[in-house]
């Protein structure tokens, strides 16, 4: 892994990191919102995950641009998760924000975010509303699934965010980077994302501004339901074989794993427990169904 940084060895007070794949289309373009935020005090912190387009000369032309930029290139295609972690190993901020390759913020992103976690200190996640786009930065529409996460008892927090959360905008809100730390971070799953989200919740508040902050690309690349399983499989682990079994289980056994590593109560823990058992229950049809194909699976390899 090369690394580059002409940041100062000074802690920032946000790190913003951008893990890219042959981002040379839109790359550009969310570096330089990330660069006009109204908070100054970050730096932004780039996983080009060993691209083969021109993603290489944009990053490092930033780099000599900003001094706030710094540029890690893997010398191999390490997964979409594991970029995408890559990043919050190297942040040294307070506060933390993923940045997607294909997406743009408003200016005052990081400024009110901020602002509301520092006025409230069991906020873990704040983010604002998401503006849909097209290729062309076309309005779509504002998404309107995004919910407030603020209850007070880790447990109901856990069980709305696995329930209600459908398109995980939040993830790319402001994190604390502490607390995010204390997490297993994005799985190398289909859905693993949600998956963090809801542990995310077992540690604090996730906010909801009621403005608009983030601008998200609606382009073909961004579709995987349009990919076969092993297209899919290759965006998490580029030496796969085959592809991944037994998708939904991992999500739930993950549930419970991150119940029990959870610094809550014991009282709590068990409420998060009898949710997560139930969300399994209600899912056990398509638990069955996955469990059934993968057993047949087994008969045709053996």
């Amino acid at each position: 892994m090369t690394a580059s940084a002409t940041s100062p060895s000074r802690r920032p007070l946000v790190s913003m990191g951008v893990p890219v794949f042959n981002g040379e289309r839109f790359l550009a373009r969310a570096l330089d919102s990330l660069l006009a935020q109204t908070l100054t005090d970050f730096e932004v912190i780039i996983s080009d995950n060993a691209s083969t387009d021109g993603t290489q000369a944009i990053c490092e032309e930033y780099l000599r641009k900003d001094r706030r930029v710094r540029y890690i290139r893997q010398p191999v295609n390490i997964g979409a998760p594991r970029n995408w972690n890559a990043v919050v190993h190297a942040a040294r901020g307070v506060f933390f924000k993923w940045a997607s390759a294909s997406d743009y913020c408003a200016p005052t992103m990081l400024e009110r975010c901020v602002s509301e976690m520092q006025a409230d200190a069991g906020i873990v996640l704040c983010h604002g509303l998401t503006q849909l786009v097209n290729e062309q930065e076309q309005p779509i529409e504002v998404y309107g699934g995004d919910v407030i996460f603020d209850q007070d008892r880790p447990s109901e927090r856990f069980t709305r965010v696995a329930m209600l959360m459908a398109l995980n905008n939040a993830q790319c809100g402001v994190i604390r980077l502490d607390a995010l730390r204390l997490t297993r971070l994005d799985r190398p799953y289909p859905s693993g994302d949600m998956a963090l989200m809801a542990e995310l919740a077992l540690y604090g508040k996730l906010q909801l501004v009621p403005e608009v902050l983030l601008f998200r690309r609606q382009s073909t690349g961004t579709f995987t339901a349009t990919l076969t399983p092993m297209e899919l499989q290759l965006i998490y682990d580029p030496s796969a074989k085959k592809p991944m079994t037994l998708i939904r289980a991992r999500r739930h056994i993950d549930n419970m794993i991150s119940i029990t590593r959870a610094p809550i109560a014991l009282g709590e823990k068990l409420h998060a427990y009898r949710s997560a058992l139930r969300l399994a229950r209600w899912d056990r049809a398509r638990l069955w169904s996955e469990f059934v194909k993968w057993l047949r699976g087994l008969r045709l390899t053996a």
